[in-house]
């Protein structure tokens, strides 16, 4: 299976000197990434930090103009797949990882990757910190923080009903609205669908100021550690 991530970024310096530090504790073999960066005047700073990721196999594409935190996934993950990868996860310039993020994304493609049931592969968790570090479930709950998918539930769904405009919402306009909010309450329950995500959160949102982060509704995962070895997974269903 060829795996790839695609990590957008914007201007964020100050978070993404963090990740890129966590990232170095993780074994990247096999795996392409793909950075994002968004026109800023922060750009060489972003890039500076970029060249610290520690992937042998990594392109760099500055967009010719802002393309915003819905437009800039959608379209760097439909070239990904188009490109020949089978598994693709995105994550942020915000998102600190644990040294097993990887190997469980891993894991999960390859486990899942025939269930008919599971669109998604989720690498956070809301439990709490005394949660499995080896188990994994199926979950109807999707987190935009650190997440994958494969190339046939991208062509079939996921890609076709993205809302790169903010154009979808629950109960009124504006309220809900977004490719987030649309996969998770909307698309996957129409469907039927679930993710699969780790009982222990393999992902930390550090990003406290963001476009759509404040301080008062930051949230972070409990359960997440930067370090969990090589724990052996395993279903807790």
């Amino acid at each position: 299976m060829r795996r790839a991530l695609l990590l957008t970024a914007y201007d964020r310096v100050e978070y993404l000197e963090q990740v890129a530090a966590s990232w170095r504790e993780v074994s990247t073999d096999g795996w392409h990434l793909r950075v994002a960066v968004e026109p800023s005047a922060a750009r060489d700073a972003v890039l500076a930090a970029v060249r610290a990721l520690p992937f042998a196999d990594v392109e760099v594409v500055v967009n010719d103009e802002r393309l915003g935190v819905a437009e800039n996934p959608y379209r760097h993950l439909g070239a990904l797949f188009a490109a020949g990868y089978d598994f693709v996860a995105r994550t942020e310039d915000d998102l600190v990882v644990a040294d097993d993020v990887l190997r469980l994304l891993e894991h999960c493609a390859d486990a899942y990757r025939d269930a008919a049931d599971v669109a998604v592969v989720c690498a956070y968790s809301p439990a709490g910190e005394d949660a499995d570090p080896a188990a994994v479930h199926r979950t109807p709950a999707f987190s935009p923080w650190l997440w994958g998918t494969w190339r046939d539930r991208w062509e079939a769904l996921i890609g076709r009903t993205w809302d790169r405009d903010y154009s979808t919402w629950n109960d009124s306009p504006g309220f809900e609205s977004g490719w987030d909010w649309n996969l998770n309450t909307r698309v996957l329950p129409a469907h039927g669908l679930t993710t699969v995500a780790p009982l222990a959160s393999r992902v930390q949102n550090i990003g406290v100021v963001g476009q759509h982060g404040t301080a008062e509704n930051h949230e972070r995962a409990a359960s997440f550690r930067a370090s969990f070895g090589r724990p052996s997974y395993r279903s807790a269903e």
